[in-house]
């Protein structure tokens, strides 16, 4: 199911990019849209992922069914969103968020991935952000669209009748002291608000051509795999300090393309690894765990949206982020406590 899931993230990204650049914000009122399509999208995915664990919590049974279910109902609100308002598409990309987001987790957890499978359902939505918008603003046509549409929907007819994975795993994790939880949850949440301010604000000069800008995001995709695959390997800490260390000192000499790249890579690595250690402190909350960081996305676009002024060059921000994303992850994990396979 992880694979059909990240396919459908980056279809779903990808029609909800081309329908905000390509018809809602040409429009007079198309700044506000952008505002309450981010809000809707983003900042209601932790009350949806709320109800969501209250759902399966009554029953274990329908933890596969239920998120799959919410999902698929994202996904038609999204089709009917893109033909209607905004309002209705963030509804319907926050819903097919939290719905795959858990059903990834869930997965993930019965097959022992250890928080693989979460680098590989976030990573795409990138790429569907990416080229949704290139081709809203290539083209005008709504044949994609449609086309992509039917893709997504017959996608949720081959999920519907695939066998589900039953398991009474849970993730790794051992009792913690209210405190620790709260130092891990406010760890994570200040990381991913840096993450989503340093992705909104920090630009490269070499990035001016549609080769460098799809580089650029693949090199995004590739790293949030990087990162699931290598702190299950490898360990979260030594994941973190590797990869975070590297991308300060590429943000360093990032106006050099490779190097601009392998920050983008690096920085990016830690994306599964902040939801992993939600989940791991959180077990019984994995909705709530995903739109808590999905909110701190939100927060973290707010400075872009309203245009307020850097506090520093571009590279600085990269360097400062890289380093301050370290160090808050590092005693965050001290603090919590290292608990799940990938907290070692």
């Amino acid at each position: 199911m992880i694979p059909l899931y990240s396919i459908l993230h980056m279809l779903v990204d990808g029609v909800c990019a081309f329908a905000m650049f390509s018809t809602v914000l040409p429009q007079e009122n198309g700044y506000l849209y952008m505002l309450l399509y981010n809000f809707c999208a983003f900042a209601l995915q932790m009350p949806f992922g709320a109800v969501l664990d209250m759902i399966c919590a009554r029953d274990k049974a329908q933890r596969y069914n239920v998120p799959f279910l919410t999902a698929a109902a994202g996904i038609f609100c999204t089709i009917v969103g893109v033909l209607t308002n905004p309002v209705l598409l963030g509804i319907g990309n926050a819903l097919f968020h939290i719905g795959g987001g858990v059903g990834t987790i869930h997965e993930d957890t019965a097959k022992g991935y250890c928080g693989k499978g979460l680098g590989v359902f976030v990573a795409p939505g990138a790429l569907g952000l990416y080229l949704g918008t290139w081709i809203a603003k290539n083209s005008s046509s709504k044949s994609c669209f449609f086309a992509v549409s039917v893709l997504m929907v017959l996608i949720c007819m081959k999920m519907a009748v695939l066998p589900k994975v039953q398991s009474d795993k849970s993730v790794t994790a051992v009792p913690a002291k209210p405190f620790e939880k709260l130092y891990m949850a406010a760890g994570c949440f200040v990381v991913v608000v840096l993450r989503s301010y340093l992705g909104m604000t920090v630009t490269f000069g070499w990035k001016a051509t549609a080769l460098a800008g799809f580089l650029a995001v693949l090199a995004l995709v590739c790293g949030k795999v990087a990162g699931g695959f290598a702190a299950a390997r490898f360990g979260a800490v030594k994941t973190i300090v590797a990869s975070l260390l590297m991308a300060a000192v590429c943000y360093g000499v990032s106006e050099q393309i490779l190097l601009g790249i392998a920050a983008l890579f690096l920085f990016n690595m830690t994306m599964p690894i902040t939801l992993y250690l939600m989940i791991s402190k959180f077990a019984q909350m994995p909705g709530f765990s995903f739109g808590f960081l999905t909110f701190a996305l939100f927060l973290g676009f707010l400075p872009s949206y309203f245009e307020l002024p850097l506090p520093a060059d571009g590279t600085i921000i990269g360097i400062a982020g890289s380093m301050l994303s370290l160090i808050i992850l590092l005693v965050c994990i001290c603090a919590g406590g290292r608990n799940g396979c990938i907290s070692d």
